[in-house]
């Protein structure tokens, strides 16, 4: 492998990163509630969640170069068929629709909450930013993670390094919970399927635009790594704090508020940069179902209705709305990870 093709397989496991990751992993909430809690058994979930990430990820990956798919729409239909995969494609806009609309919160919120700026401000500028990258399709959403996974990947192995010098680390059990029956499986595909129904929007395409499969199957491993490596970098930064972060509603920051101004700092940025990245990727997904044309304007025109409808949702706050969709979801997404795991020959065009 040359050193193109290389360059090319880390960019695509940056946007795949960039794509998992969110509000909810940034803040810690995500980690928290599907491992921490679990205590010592929350290794061997990470361990399963990750070879899924692998094994799905790449799937989807090859899928959308098999499809030449330009949005996910081609391969629900492969796998559903026309009629049900409408409704798929129906259940999974709503909630990329919602999920844009908490990241926008989200960022109004930081904004507001850490940097003392207006909640509309936060938004308005991000809104702006999100656009612009759009502008230049999956070149652009590229290059964004490109910048920003780096930084969130520093971010954690630091919390990460820190916690192991500060803490003498003592395996924690959840103080309410008994780990028996193997619930960390459920829990490890549970994240997994949830997270991977959000990626499909654009590990697709993005599988559809390259040319090269060992490049999507390397980019697919890396991506696969390195949220593994965050993974386990804040599971063991949490668990030295357990069952004190349970209390926090950003687990994330408490602990770097134990830390220095300027990792305090850092920390800020690269939430920002998580929250960015998923939305980016969630009205990429939105706009690549709602047009099928190659015209700009129409393109432009798609994601600045997009983005105005979730900026107007956002102001009156909709956690109640994202509550009861999420598990929904994550059954949509469930179904979608058992039918990417059945067994199936794969031609691949050459």
């Amino acid at each position: 492998m040359n050193g193109t093709e290389l360059r090319l397989s880390l960019q695509i496991a940056f946007t795949y990163i960039g794509t998992v990751v969110g509000a909810g992993f940034a803040s810690g909430q995500e980690i928290l509630q599907f491992f921490t809690l679990l205590g010592p058994m929350a290794y061997p979930a990470i361990l399963l969640a990750v070879a899924l990430f692998a094994w799905v990820g790449v799937q989807m990956l090859m899928l959308g170069h098999k499809l030449r798919a330009r949005s996910y729409r081609e391969m629900t239909a492969y796998l559903f068929g026309r009629k049900l995969a409408t409704l798929i494609d129906v259940a999974m806009m709503v909630m990329l629709f919602f999920v844009t609309v908490a990241m926008l919160a989200g960022v109004g919120a930081l904004f507001e909450e850490q940097l003392h700026l207006s909640f509309q401000i936060g938004v308005l500028l991000t809104m702006v930013l999100t656009y612009l990258t759009i502008l230049r399709g999956m070149k652009g959403i590229m290059a964004a993670n490109t910048i920003i996974v780096p930084l969130m990947l520093f971010v954690v192995i630091m919390i990460f390094i820190q916690s192991f010098m500060q803490t003498e680390y003592k395996p924690t059990f959840a103080p309410t919970t008994t780990i028996h029956n193997y619930s960390w499986i459920l829990s490890a595909v549970s994240y997994a399927a949830l997270n991977l129904g959000l990626a499909v929007s654009v590990l697709v395409p993005m599988g559809g635009e390259m040319k090269n499969t060992k490049v999507l199957q390397l980019g697919g491993l890396l991506g696969a790594l390195g949220l593994g490596i965050m993974l386990l970098g804040a599971q063991y930064a949490m668990s030295t704090r357990m069952p004190l972060i349970a209390e926090y509603e950003v687990p994330m920051g408490f602990l770097s508020s134990t830390f220095s101004p300027l990792m305090q700092g850092v920390f800020i940025v690269a939430l920002w940069g998580e929250i960015y990245s998923t939305l980016i990727a969630n009205v990429f997904g939105l706009r690549s179902q709602l047009t099928n044309s190659r015209n700009s304007t129409q393109s432009s025109l798609i994601t600045i209705v997009i983005l105005t409808a979730a900026f107007f949702v956002a102001q009156i706050g909709f956690s109640n709305i994202v509550h009861y969709l999420y598990p929904v979801f994550g059954y949509v997404s469930l179904l979608l990870l058992l039918l990417l795991l059945w067994p199936r020959r794969i031609a691949f065009k050459k």
